[in-house]
């Protein structure tokens, strides 16, 4: 049975909405929760640091059906602790707050205190970047909110359902027997920056294995992706199948244009990070395929690459993380050989299309 470990500030029940409106209200600002764009909350947005001491913010949060419903849904996959960093004189007012929401929580299960790497579990789910990045948990989860947008290639989510996704692909990836789904199906290639999954995408096409997906990204086109502006993206994100931050720029994979293609009878074939393909597992028949290189081939390709030192940075500091992934995934891809690579995607299509017969 696996065992998970939820935030509560601002994944379960909001926080900074309510710090927010309490510094609209008595400093006259106009503060957006987008504004809060880093941990540290520097800028416009620091004033609503004060707030964090403030009784009065802890007695407005709420929890919403939704939340309710999604952690009725975890304890049927596990067993669930609430773990939440709160200051010693708001504890009592916290745990009333827990047990009033869920009044059948076991309360042995909230956990308290700001420790919380110290705490082991199989998954963690938090909005916090140090504390996804200290967990000691297996799968630490970053629960996707504006302050924590620049952190890259690890696994994280946009919402509870996604969340719920994720856990039954690790469930799924610890069967033995793993088969291809039903062509046509989404393709969905997953691996560190320089692993090569742009370019076995490119081969697979030109192999007749399927169509290329283009992305959009608030970052670089180039033959995958295809840039919009913030607020072009902004305006699209409702077709968004998933939406995920590499790099500090935005990507999103159109789920009008996947429909499309299956529609036809065509597989498409999608490059993106593990979170982007589990999300895709929610709505279309989807393999993962984790494309690896030998890290030297990886690192070396990420420092050729036209993209900004910054950029490069980001993407070696993810690696490590990245690979970890693999494990996750439903067949892995060695890219060191690209014709070799091409011929075990299409033997598994082909196995694929046997077991359809």
């Amino acid at each position: 049975m696996l065992t998970y470990g939820i935030d509560w500030d601002d994944v379960i029940s909001d926080l900074n909405t309510h710090a927010i409106q309490l510094a609209n209200g008595e400093h006259g600002l106009d503060l957006k929760l987008e504004d809060i764009n880093s941990w540290e909350n520097v800028g416009k947005a620091s004033v609503i640091k004060q707030y964090y001491q403030d009784e009065r913010i802890y007695r407005m949060q709420t929890v919403t059906d939704e939340a309710r419903n999604f952690i009725h849904e975890l304890q049927k996959k596990g067993k669930v602790y609430i773990i939440t960093a709160i200051a010693p004189q708001f504890m009592s007012l916290r745990a009333k707050q827990i047990l009033t929401a869920f009044p059948d929580f076991p309360e042995q299960n909230i956990i308290m205190g700001f420790q919380k790497s110290l705490v082991h579990f199989d998954v963690t789910l938090d909005d916090g970047p140090h504390n996804i990045l200290k967990s000691c948990a297996k799968y630490p989860v970053l629960m996707r909110r504006p302050w924590n947008e620049s952190l890259s290639g690890i696994l994280s989510v946009n919402h509870y359902g996604e969340f719920l996704q994720l856990i039954d692909q690790i469930k799924e990836s610890m069967l033995l027997d793993k088969k291809p789904v039903s062509l046509p199906s989404v393709i969905a290639l997953v691996g560190p920056s320089g692993s090569g999954k742009n370019e076995l995408a490119k081969r697979l096409e030109r192999a007749g294995t399927g169509r290329i997906v283009h992305s959009y990204t608030t970052g670089t086109a180039d033959g995958i992706h295809q840039r919009l502006s913030a607020e072009e993206f902004k305006n699209k994100k409702n077709d968004f199948v998933t939406v995920t931050v590499y790099a500090g720029n935005k990507y999103g994979i159109s789920a009008s244009d996947i429909a499309r293609m299956i529609k036809d009878g065509v597989s498409p074939i999608v490059p993106l990070d593990i979170g982007g393909a589990i999300s895709m597992k929610r709505l279309f028949a989807t393999s993962i395929l984790f494309c690896r290189s030998s890290r030297e081939k990886m690192i070396s390709s990420i420092l050729e690459k036209d993209i900004s030192n910054q950029e490069k940075m980001y993407r070696l500091l993810s690696l490590e993380n990245e690979i970890d992934n693999e494990e996750l995934c439903d067949f892995s891809i060695r890219t060191d050989d690209m014709e070799e690579a091409v011929e075990q995607v299409k033997q598994l299509l082909s196995i694929e299309k046997i077991d359809r017969k």
